[in-house]
């Protein structure tokens, strides 16, 4: 070691002192510049991307833009890797900005120092020299450049970022942080709003277009900035030379380019945005959110209920919703929450698809769909629209009159409230009420609360409740959740019905006059109507195709109109969207092909009666019908009666030679009533032989039939009366069979007196309590009801 030091130091005295001392200088400079590489090290690394907000992006199942949103500075900004922007993007701009990035240290000594020359010297412009790398630093530090201190902790920042990150990590945060005109900063979201495309789909005339502006966002702005074309020409330039190309030297005529401006950005879906954007789980790590929604069918839909509105300001209809969404998958293609997002007067920002309202009768077809899966129907099997009392519940119908027996099919579509209110009745667990908890409807209180109403809308639920109840139908019988979002985790679907009852439910919906004709052959529109109490929602629900579509139509303020009528404002917005929606893609109807495989037959059954056994009716129709679930009993309105042959009246026992058997229709008193305001003759069973009736008076001993149905007083009610006056006198009413004259009515053992069928007798009750009222017909057939009486002074 001696050896060597003192061989250099001999060398180095026979150099020249001036080369002695540049070397000195040389060494102290590489010492330094060692030492603060290493003090860099030391020092904390300034944040790259770190705690920058930035928007969020909603696409369509396109991928078009829906919404972009903001991020929490107001700055249009959203997040993208390097290797989402386009090559040419990212060549231009490095072409332009800073075309040694990829070989300096965070700075460019030369550039530097020519800057500084200039500026604090040569009297020049000002001059930057900013690096890439100083560029970022001073954007996401925050720094004021202008001056000699702001320069020098830019240098400083510049060299820290260069110690700490990569350059492709440098180049990334550029890319995120740059400004693009006005609030727009980084390359996607400047690509989304001037060219409507991500910016790893931007062509080399785009890429070049932006690669200009963060020099100067102001005057390089690509729709009014004064200095734009120049930029772009002089970047043209540089890359023609860059690629030895001879026009690199020349001026260059540039393609005009399309750019859209901030001002006219989408705003799609408005509703379905708000709520994804709301969601702070939805986006992915770049701030997208995959939609449903296809915005041909959104057009669609709101045009449509722009269209009703305008049609219908005149009855003060102003607001309406819809929902279209496709079974097979349950995504959402369309949702218009309200008539106007944008009008304050209508609230117009409230989505009418989460909205909590009555259903009116959309929830009937449900109903069937449990019966017919509890074997208590099928489609012809006859139920009875006439009044009733369930247990002090007094429901009427729409039209406040009553029709008398009708097939299920027919009292279904009519949607006649009392046969609907007594399958509900009749229905095991788990019911209506179990069965749309099970179906994901928000019921917050007790089936108790509810009670039978629940039929006729007694109990809230939302549009999209609705439309995966329906959904359920189409899918045979499996429940599913519905899906606003593309990415959103696929639910295993829940079986509710059976395909078989799913199937037969919608046939039973099917209309002769709700068939709209498209370019693939009839398709047959399977919806239910609907009409809140008080006029205040309107709904259609139903199948479309592939489709689920619901719509209502009404005031977020609960104002009542007595135009609101599902069948007379909502039903013609459900035809005229699906008519649209058949011009705009193809519809074909599902069913044919799903009723290969399934448990269904038709057979033939009584027109009148809906009875399986055909050999005792004149005339027959053909009914679905499933197999070892739907009815077979007989409904009891056709039986065999023995004719005296004599006398043409009803013998009790058969004669050989003197009495012959016919069927015949046996009506009760209330459906002859029916049948008889409705200009249909139902003709009354020939009278008894005097004898037979005496027999059965003498021996009791009834005959085949139904005994009396007491219709008043009403089961479970208690009835006040005074002690005094003529309002103490308690009714009792009974309908009953056709042969029947008489009923004879019962307090206990007490004989009250006698009246025919469907007529009023009054009782004057002389106490309180618990009464057991008896009715027995005048041939031994009886029934019995308990009701309580008070008295008041």
């Amino acid at each position: 070691m001696r050896g060597l030091s003192a061989l250099l130091s001999s060398v180095a005295a026979c150099l020249p002192r001036w080369l002695r001392r540049a070397a000195g200088a040389i060494g102290l400079t590489a010492a330094c510049g060692l030492l603060a590489y290493g003090l860099l090290g030391l020092c904390a690394p300034p944040p790259l991307l770190e705690g920058v907000p930035f928007g969020r992006l909603v696409l369509d199942a396109e991928g078009g833009m829906l919404r972009l949103a903001l991020a929490g500075d107001q700055a249009y900004r959203l997040r993208v890797p390097l290797d989402a922007v386009a090559p040419e993007a990212v060549r231009a701009t490095l072409a332009y900005e800073d075309r040694h990035f990829f070989a300096h240290p965070g700075i460019n000594p030369l550039s530097l120092l020519r800057a500084a020359w200039v500026t604090y010297a040569g009297g020049g412009r000002r001059m930057g020299a900013s690096t890439i790398t100083m560029q970022v630093a001073r954007l996401r530090l925050g720094l004021n450049t202008t001056g000699i201190a702001g320069k020098l902790r830019q240098i400083w920042a510049a060299l820290l970022l260069e110690r700490h990150y990569g350059k492709q990590e440098i180049l990334e945060a550029y890319f995120n942080l740059a400004p693009y005109g006005g609030n727009i900063e980084g390359i996607e979201a400047a690509a989304r709003i001037y060219f409507g495309k991500p910016a790893a789909q931007l062509t080399a005339l785009e890429s070049h277009a932006l690669a200009v502006i963060p020099q100067n966002p102001v005057h390089r702005h690509p729709l009014h900035g004064r200095d734009f074309a120049a930029a772009r020409a002089r970047l043209e330039g540089l890359l023609a030379a860059e690629d030895g190309s001879a026009g690199g030297a020349q001026p260059l005529a540039l393609p005009p380019l399309r750019v859209r401006s901030p001002a006219h950005l989408p705003f799609g879906a408005p509703h379905v945005c708000a709520e994804l954007l709301a969601d702070a789980a939805a986006p992915d790590a770049r701030g997208v959110i995959a939609a449903t929604i296809e915005p041909d069918a959104q057009r669609l839909l709101e045009d449509q209920l722009s269209a009703l509105t305008a049609r219908g300001r005149v009855r003060g209809i102003r607001n309406a919703a819809a929902l279209l969404l496709r079974a097979s998958d349950m995504r959402v293609c369309a949702l218009a929450g309200s008539a106007d997002f944008l009008d304050a007067a209508i609230d117009g920002q409230v989505d009418g698809s989460r909205a909590r309202r009555s259903p009116g009768s959309t929830l009937k077809p449900f109903i069937y769909a449990l019966a017919l899966e509890q074997g208590l129907i099928h489609p012809m099997t006859l139920l009875m629209d006439s009044p009733r009392s369930f247990g002090g519940y007094d429901p009427e119908n729409f039209d406040k009159g009553f029709r008398g027996p009708l097939p299920a099919h027919e009292a279904l579509k009519a949607s006649r409230n009392l046969p609907a209110i007594a399958l509900a009745e009749r229905l095991a667990a788990p019911g209506l009420y179990g069965f749309l908890r099970q179906a994901g409807v928000a019921l917050p209180r007790t089936p108790e609360h509810y009670g039978l109403a629940l039929v006729l809308g007694g109990a809230e639920v939302s549009m999209r409740e609705l439309a995966g109840l329906y959904a359920m139908l189409l899918n045979q019988g499996l429940w599913q959740p519905l899906r606003l979002r593309r990415d959103a985790p696929v639910v295993a679907p829940r079986r509710l019905l059976s395909p078989e009852s799913a199937y037969v439910t919608l046939r039973m919906l099917e209309r002769d006059d709700l068939i709209l004709p498209t370019r693939h052959g009839p398709l047959p529109l399977r919806c239910k109507t609907g009409t809140s109490n008080g006029f205040r929602d309107a709904w259609t629900a139903g199948i479309v195709g592939e489709y689920v579509l619901v719509v209502w139509v009404g005031n977020f303020d609960n104002r009542p109109n007595p135009y609101l009528v599902g069948g007379e404002v909502a039903l013609p917005l459900f035809r005229d969207t699906a008519r649209a929606l058949a011009a705009l893609r193809p519809l074909r109807d599902p069913l044919p092909a799903r009723r290969a495989g399934l448990n269904v037959t038709e057979i033939p059954v009584c027109t009148a009666t809906g009875d399986v056994d055909v050999s005792r009716c004149a005339e027959t129709t053909q009914s679905l019908f499933i197999p070892g679930v739907s009815p077979l009993r007989d409904s009891g309105i056709l039986r065999p009666i023995l004719i005296d042959k004599a006398t043409g009246l009803r013998a009790c026992e058969a004669r050989e030679g003197e009495t012959e058997e016919r069927y015949w229709e046996f009506w009760p008193s209330d459906a002859r009533e029916l049948f008889a305001r409705a200009g249909i003759h139902k003709p009354l069973p020939p009278d008894w032989l005097p004898q037979c009736r005496r027999q059965c008076a003498e021996a009791s001993l009834a005959p085949a039939g139904r005994p009396p149905r007491i219709l008043l007083p009403k089961k479970h009610v208690a009835y006040y009366q005074t002690l005094s006056g003529d309002n103490r006198s308690l009714p009792l009413l009974a309908a009953a069979e056709p042969d029947v004259r008489r009923i004879h009515w019962f307090a206990g053992r007490t004989y009250l007196g006698s009246a025919a069928p469907g007529e009023v007798l009054l009782w004057r009750p002389s106490s309180a309590g618990m009464v057991d009222i008896l009715a027995v017909d005048d041939l031994g057939r009886s029934a019995r009801q308990t009701c309580r009486i008070r008295l008041t002074p």
